[in-house]
């Protein structure tokens, strides 16, 4: 069993480079001063929170009410949480054995700086952290954050780092990532296209961002369920039945997919029109879109055709029967034109 319980650095240098004030110009540099962090611009400082740094940056006027629920849902149900204290070997045992995570590791290669935009806490960003990637997993809720630096210390995994953010209000230089990931996020802010836009600023030229959200109809599914646990308790849920095998994780589950205070569901065709506002090429899409390439793509990052507007009304129709089940998350994929 590991003993490596002791604190890493904050951030790696890689990630510590790419920070900076929200607010403040790219070219302002962030520092660890004593228990603070502070901006080399303007001097301001934010606290490092029960080994966490917070550079978290309220938004003023909209969407207030819905962040600050959200906020609190999510530090009282930590998602998708832990199932106790896990080795990393075991962390990674499980992305190994998990389709979608292996694909999405192969397909970012290595040497990469990924920017997880919603880690929670935190094992896609521990996962991706293989292959010399360095990852930056930001979050607004600390119990959240406070359970991925706790395995991120006691596994000693260096290239990992965290922080409390704001996803409108990023503390992040842009046009720094290699690949930015928000993989069931979006819908649960207050504008999920606004949000988008924030989020590819800090993508490079070139780089690849893969946005997960609920599908519009594939939800409907869980809509139903969500009329229905109350009197049939958690076990109507696919994944609590078959996957999942910790009472706490289990309950966070449940949580997160029928008692969430604010999600919004989206369209194959919906997304693809955000990329098109923010000089995002398609890619792909995961699960992929019926009759075309994707089914046959080599790698998750492998430029594919879109199909028709046909194509995709139908594959979203199947998503029916087969991700409806896991809560109907599709993800998009697509490239920063230079």
């Amino acid at each position: 069993m590991s003993t490596k319980t002791a604190a890493l650095p904050l951030f790696s240098d890689r990630i510590l480079a790419k920070l900076k004030s929200p607010g403040a110009s790219d070219d302002s540099t962030i520092t660890l001063d004593g228990d603070v962090l502070r901006c080399s611009e303007t001097g301001e400082t934010f606290p490092v929170i029960d080994g966490i740094p917070s550079l978290f940056a309220p938004s003023t006027g909209e969407g207030q009410e819905i962040t600050a629920k959200v906020r609190n849902f999510y530090e009282e149900n930590p998602f998708p949480n832990y199932e106790g204290i896990e080795e990393f070997g075991e962390l990674v045992s499980k992305g190994h054995a998990n389709s979608f995570s292996k694909k999405l590791l192969d397909a970012v290669g290595y040497n990469k700086t990924i920017l997880e935009c919603g880690c929670g806490t935190g094992q896609m960003s521990h996962y991706l952290q293989l292959n010399n990637n360095h990852v930056l997993g930001i979050d607004m809720s600390l119990a959240s954050l406070g359970l991925a630096t706790q395995h991120k210390n006691h596994n000693g995994l260096s290239r990992a780092s965290f922080a409390q953010m704001n996803i409108f209000n990023l503390a992040i230089k842009d046009n720094s990532f290699d690949v930015v990931i928000s993989h069931g996020v979006l819908h649960h802010t207050f504008d999920a296209r606004r949000a988008f836009g924030e989020i590819v600023k800090k993508l490079k030229p070139g780089g690849i961002i893969m946005v997960g959200l609920y599908n519009n109809p594939a939800r409907l599914p869980t809509l139903i369920r969500s009329k229905l646990i109350g009197l049939f308790g958690p076990n109507i849920d696919f994944v609590v039945r078959n996957r999942i095998h910790n009472k706490r994780k289990a309950e966070t589950w449940i949580a997160d997919q029928y008692y969430n205070p604010h999600e919004t569901w989206h369209s194959i065709d919906e997304v693809m029109g955000w990329f098109r506002e923010n000089d995002i090429s398609y890619a792909n899409c995961s699960p992929a879109i019926m009759g075309t390439d994707g089914e046959t793509a080599e790698g998750l990052f492998a430029e594919t055709s879109p199909g028709t507007r046909y194509q995709r009304s139908v594959t979203q129709l199947t998503w029916l029967g087969t991700i409806a089940r896991e809560g109907a998350l599709f993800d998009l994929i697509g490239k920063k034109q230079f």
